[in-house]
């Protein structure tokens, strides 16, 4: 069976081959020589917008156009499809709902073209809104995703660069904005600064200048301290003497980012009993706890409580 399709099928090839090239040739003579009609994307264009306007809306990028004329030309005017538009005027727009049909006199075309636009079949219509153009400078509000990698943390405020940008856009929108947000930056499984350019997310209509911003995320390693003998410091009711604390002193642990507790010294921790309330005359097994003196690093370090749980305090 395979013998027979092949003797058949290659067969005189030369003369199968030479009879295609010349049906082919047939064909596109007889399309050149004859009108027809094609469907063709055209860039659509917004035209003569006027001055202290600006517009929103859902505007393609190009509109089908249904074109007439000889096969030969229609040939040509694809391979010059750069050079044809479909040029909406819209010099006649005013503030609010704006909408017109779209038609085939929209459509420019080079001169030695010989095609007609016969019809815009996509869309039929266009339907945007116009707003008075409104510049402003608002701030720039960095959006930080993601988990470090583990044994590491996020020090420190998110730096972005500029913190302010310059935005144009449709006098309704901007005016209920604020500041500008940035998209996303993911730094899950980082060990160490991140500096990136991230673009700034905005509404449809609006432009930033300019539309990306530095963003920098300082990334730091955990680390552990442990402080013994820091002096326990009893508060308590005036008129009210310690006769004894015991044990004197505590212990303190603490962990954070690295330059945070390289420069921590035992004076930055105030260990405290709260006893005020309490009368004299008697002992009391009271816990203790720590205060931050730096208000700097306040939220940047974690504290395990203090070792011992406990402590006997005598008031006289």
């Amino acid at each position: 069976m395979a013998r027979w399709v092949s003797r058949h099928l290659f067969n005189n090839a030369g003369i199968k081959l030479l009879a295609l090239a010349l049906a082919l040739f047939l064909y596109l003579h007889v399309f050149a020589s004859q009108e027809n009609e094609i469907l063709i994307d055209v860039p659509l264009d917004l035209h003569g917008i006027p001055e202290g306007l600006t517009w929103s809306g859902n505007l393609p990028a190009t509109a089908e156009v249904r074109f007439r004329g000889l096969g030969l030309d229609l040939l040509k005017m694809r391979a010059r499809l750069e050079q044809a538009r479909l040029r909406v005027e819209v010099g006649e727009a005013r503030p609010g709902h704006y909408q017109r049909p779209l038609v085939s006199e929209d459509v420019i075309l080079p001169r030695d073209l010989r095609v007609q636009a016969v019809a815009v079949e996509s869309p039929r219509e266009i339907s945007l809104e116009f707003d008075r153009l409104l510049v402003c400078r608002l701030g720039v509000v960095p959006r930080v995703g993601g988990r470090v990698a583990p044994g590491y943390t996020v020090h420190g405020p998110t730096v972005v660069e500029p913190d302010t940008v310059l935005v144009r856009g449709p006098e309704a929108v901007l005016e209920s904005f604020e500041y500008l947000k940035t998209e996303v930056l993911d730094i899950s499984g980082c060990e160490d600064m991140v500096t990136r350019r991230v673009p700034l997310v905005l509404h449809e209509g609006c432009q930033a200048i300019p539309p990306e911003v530095t963003v920098r995320v300082t990334i730091e390693p955990v680390i552990s301290r442990t402080f013994a003998g820091l002096p326990i410091e009893v508060l308590r009711s005036r008129g009210v003497e310690v006769v004894r604390i015991e044990p004197a002193d505590g212990i303190v642990s603490v962990s954070g980012p690295a330059s945070v507790l390289e420069s921590l010294s035992a004076e930055d921790l105030r260990v405290s009993i709260e006893a005020r309330g309490l009368p004299p005359g008697g002992t009391y097994t009271l816990m203790a706890s720590v205060e931050l003196r730096r208000a700097a690093v306040v939220g940047a370090i974690s504290i395990e409580p203090v070792r011992p749980e406990k402590f006997e305090v005598e008031l006289k």
